[in-house]
């Protein structure tokens, strides 16, 4: 048994910090789930209501049975660190630094994350004609992106689009102004709503499919996703060696489950001249 509890709960408490302040899986995904993941192919349930029906009053009233509507998640994602360290002090110290080990291990984790969330674009209910993007007409491809899910009754203020850096930079060009989401750090962290009237996150984590980056909108309810990290430990002594180490795991799973509220377009950079 380990002899460094309060340790590896810290390195856990981080992970979870990191995740919840710079992910952005947990920013955009639908993440209210029922159930315990205890392990690598663990299932939780994302519950809802199904729509009642609508029919014409001529008088007498009928009640139907709404039944809960769920949905089964797969937790298959598994993913891992661990690292030498000479200094068990110097270690625990270090925690919260920026620079320190476990923080890199915890930004790193999550890049890990974002990436397998973003790869999920193929599931998207609407794939736009690739663009080539400029400043003079960046905001007619976000425009028609925010036009489909608002023809899949998203409404203003329901919607996120995550964009590359590269689009970034178009945007402001074209007149519009960031300001940095307080709720989100790092890269990733820029967002505004009053423009568009959606929120919008610049993430380096987007997938790319022959040379054009997969850019991605949608609802807050379109992609289910759960996590959960199963373990963190410090191990007092590696076998042939003095060294001590620290190692922790992550598993967790993501799903399209409202495609129409999900739509991706092809971007490539077509240059920033005006």
């Amino acid at each position: 048994m380990s002899n460094y509890n309060s340790i590896e709960k810290i390195i856990s408490a981080e992970i979870l910090r990191t995740n919840e302040d710079n992910l952005l899986a947990n920013t955009v995904c639908n993440t209210s789930f029922a159930g315990d993941i205890k392990d690598r192919g663990d299932s939780v349930v994302f519950i809802g209501l199904n729509d009642p029906t609508v029919y014409d009053y001529n008088g007498s009233i009928t009640y139907e049975d709404i039944d809960d509507s769920s949905l089964q998640l797969l937790i298959d994602q598994d993913k891992a660190f661990s690292f030498k360290i000479k200094d068990i002090e110097a270690l625990r110290s270090s925690i919260g630094l920026e620079d320190s080990q476990t923080k890199r291990a915890s930004y790193l984790l999550k890049n890990e994350v974002d990436t397998y969330v973003f790869s999920l674009y193929e599931d998207a209910g609407k794939v736009m004609d690739a663009v080539s993007a400029t400043p003079e007409h960046v905001l007619q491809t976000i425009a028609g992106m925010k036009q489909t899910l608002e023809e899949a009754n998203v409404p203003d203020g329901r919607t996120w689009i995550v964009v590359p850096p590269f689009i970034k930079t178009k945007l402001m060009l074209a007149g519009i102004k960031f300001q940095i989401n307080n709720g989100v750090n790092g890269t990733g962290a820029v967002a505004f709503t009053d423009e568009l009237g959606c929120d919008i996150y610049v993430s380096n984590q987007l997938s790319v499919n022959k040379g054009n980056t997969m850019m991605l909108a949608g609802s807050y309810s379109a992609i289910a996703y759960a996590e959960q990290v199963l373990e963190t430990q410090v191990l007092d002594r590696l076998e042939n060696s003095f060294d001590k180490a620290v190692r922790g795991r992550l598993v967790f799973g993501a799903k399209v489950i409202k495609p129409s509220e999900l739509v991706c377009c092809p971007v490539s950079d077509g240059g920033n001249t005006l």
